[in-house]
């Protein structure tokens, strides 16, 4: 399946998933930067203020920069995508426990969706990119293991 077009197709949805992704977390950091008292409720991640950089700045600067080396095809640009995919798989499953038992799955001021189920399966469409991307870099760190050493 090496170049073929499910191989293209799963490439692009990788970058592009990704890329939304470390933009997204880049976008939140300036957030926080504005107001002192940003409350980051991200997974099992809850911060108030500047505390909230650790966990959007950083990683969503390793996505980008895992993105660029991705582009050049390096096994450095895979190995950080894949931990920078893990690192939100794991985050987002940690959560996991805190909705299965919610009474309430998602509130917004004065209204609240009442089924969990709605917030389990939004956890699930967003931790199960987030795990592809991750075994999918490790093929490809893989991968590029194996060209190296053949050359």
């Amino acid at each position: 399946m090496v170049g073929s077009v499910g191989s293209r197709v799963f490439r692009w949805a990788v970058f592009l998933w990704s890329a939304f992704t470390a933009i997204y977390l880049l976008v939140i950091s300036v957030l926080i930067l504005r107001d002192d008292r940003f409350a980051l409720n991200l997974g099992m991640v809850r911060t108030t203020g500047r505390a909230g950089l650790w966990v959007t700045l950083l990683p969503g600067v390793v996505g980008l920069l895992a993105l660029l080396l991705v582009t050049r095809r390096t096994r450095a640009g895979a190995f950080l995508l894949g931990l920078y995919s893990m690192f939100w798989a794991v985050v987002l499953g940690l959560a996991l426990p805190s909705i299965w038992n919610a009474q309430s799955s998602f509130c917004i001021k004065s209204f609240c969706i009442r089924t969990p189920w709605m917030g389990r399966l939004l956890l699930f469409a967003l931790a199960t990119p987030f795990l592809l991307t991750a075994v999918w870099a490790r093929v490809e760190a893989a991968r590029g293991r194996h060209r190296l050493a053949s050359v």
